[in-house]
């Protein structure tokens, strides 16, 4: 299956993850926006810190994807505040044709301007654990 691993976060918190989960699913890891566009992926995994607040190079790349760049994106987040602005993107994202996986990932890591926690091993792993139901859903477009 075609993946690509995708991230944004100014501190560098959810580039560990980001990499785990390109070199388990054998797709290319970047940050966003990336250097080269998606192009027939299955799935896009797309991390981010908040999902109540998502940067302007994150909300811009995903309004640009369409069924012919990927047919599936699945986001995580670093936080469980929510995932308001998440929600809000995925509805742009699906007029667009490309489905949004309804199983968002929010781990519990402290991030931010004074938090410089980085995610543990067992974060990685149960985003791994998560990603792998991913790719074996029957939701997949």
């Amino acid at each position: 299956m075609k993946t690509k691993s995708l991230h944004y976060s100014k501190g560098g918190h959810v580039n560990e993850i980001a990499a785990e989960l390109g070199r388990v699913h054998g797709g290319v890891c970047d940050q966003l926006p990336p250097a080269y566009p998606c192009e027939g992926e299955k799935v896009v995994f797309v991390g981010v810190v908040k999902g109540t607040k998502l940067a302007a190079p994150v909300v811009s790349f995903c309004k640009d994807l369409n069924p012919s760049r990927t047919k599936n994106v699945a986001f995580y987040c670093l936080t469980n505040a929510g995932t308001s602005a998440i929600d809000a993107l995925s509805k742009t994202m699906e007029a667009n044709g490309v489905h949004v996986m309804s199983d968002i990932l929010q781990l519990n890591v402290k991030c931010g301007a004074f938090a410089k926690g980085m995610p543990t091993q067992a974060d990685i792993d149960k985003a791994v654990e998560w990603s792998n139901k991913i790719c074996e859903s029957e939701e997949l477009a």
